[in-house]
């Protein structure tokens, strides 16, 4: 009778360890691959770019053109501070731009006439001087002929001295000796004239000359003061698009901080835009768990508002020193927010995956 007890109970030990040694069997079978271990129990979502939105200059906020909590793409203008002392700045240096470069246009047009001039008082020059070679022949020409025309008065003075010749034929001599001698005297002063012609047109020359260089340097002024002007312009502009607030980066505008027809000053934080797109999640890592991490390893977590939707990211970065309050290592996942369902400020539990 006791082996027969002895039996039932092996028998009925058998039947009640079985059912756990396959469970546990079993079980084993589900985690021999990739399985999850608990790194942390939370950690805090937060976007991965936040991006403090200032203003460089002060002023009174004349629109606001978004709203909190509104998506705007990069570039979108946020507000307009009011601007109205930059836009009549800019105004003042674009009507002196356009002064300099009229300017410019009329100091190039008095340089392109000096050298017109330039090309007429060097023709002139050339005129005066063949004109001086003529008159100095006319004189040449007219001194020898007076000189032949002497000679035969005197020889004619000595032929009617003689009785050969008569009174009316020395009178004609003497007669065209004296036209000549007008003739003569005329040319002389017509060559006096020539030579001041000729010494007036290369003194209008030479002034023409000094006029070239004084338009050209008049030129390279007006050129510098177009680019001086150019670059007020630009400093104007870049005035006035300072009072015109947009987004550097795409996102969504939170944290204002001011209200409409309110006066900021420069270097005020106006708004934060947060890059939800990707999320970054801080976690109080134990010592203990270091040596089973490591960055770039990948991690799945999930939230309480999305209970069965497990969410992937990568170990970005794991601090080398331990937070001197908690004695933990700061650790940083990111990941991707598909569908935007993340939200900054959401917990999280992170399970790191690895291999049995």
């Amino acid at each position: 009778m006791y082996n027969y007890l002895k039996n039932c109970k092996i028998i009925i030990g058998v039947f009640i360890i079985w059912p756990f040694f396959s469970l546990a069997t079993s079980h084993g079978a589900e985690l021999s691959g990739s399985f999850k271990t608990p790194i942390s129990l939370t950690g805090i979502i937060e976007p991965a770019i936040i991006l403090k939105v200032q203003s460089s200059v002060g002023g009174r906020v004349e629109v606001l053109h978004v709203k909190e909590n509104q998506h705007v793409p990069k570039n979108q203008l946020l507000l307009t501070l009011n601007n109205d002392t930059q836009k009549r700045q800019l105004e003042l240096t674009l009507l002196q731009h356009k002064v300099n470069e009229n300017n410019v246009i009329d100091r190039k047009r008095q340089l392109k006439l000096a050298n017109v001039q330039i090309k007429v008082d060097e023709n002139n020059v050339k005129d005066r001087k063949n004109q001086l070679e003529v008159s100095r022949n006319n004189v040449k020409d007219l001194e020898a002929s007076l000189k032949d025309i002497l000679r035969r008065l005197k020889d004619e003075e000595t032929l009617f001295e003689q009785g050969s010749s008569t009174r009316s034929q020395l009178e004609v001599l003497q007669l065209q000796y004296f036209r000549g001698e007008i003739a003569l005297k005329n040319s002389i002063l017509g060559l006096e004239r020539a030579i001041l012609n000729v010494d007036n047109t290369i003194l209008s020359l030479e002034r023409s000359r000094e006029d070239i260089k004084g338009s050209e340097i008049s030129v390279e002024n007006a050129l510098i003061a177009v680019e001086r002007s150019r670059h007020d312009v630009e400093l104007s502009e870049d005035a006035l698009e300072d009072t015109l607030i947009k987004a550097k980066i795409g996102g969504i505008i939170t944290a204002k901080s001011f209200q409409e027809g309110e006066v900021i000053t420069a270097g005020a934080v106006l708004f934060q835009i947060i890059d939800i797109k990707q999320v970054e999640i801080k976690i109080q890592l134990g010592e203990g768990d270091l040596p089973m991490i490591s960055e770039g390893q990948a991690v799945v977590f999930t939230t309480p508002g999305y209970r069965d939707i497990e969410f992937s990211g990568i170990i970005e970065r794991i601090s080398w020193t331990a937070d001197p309050e908690t004695g933990r290592f700061p650790l940083y996942v990111k990941a991707a927010n598909p569908g935007l369902k993340l939200r900054a400020g959401m917990s999280a539990k992170v399970y790191l995956l690895r291999q049995k």
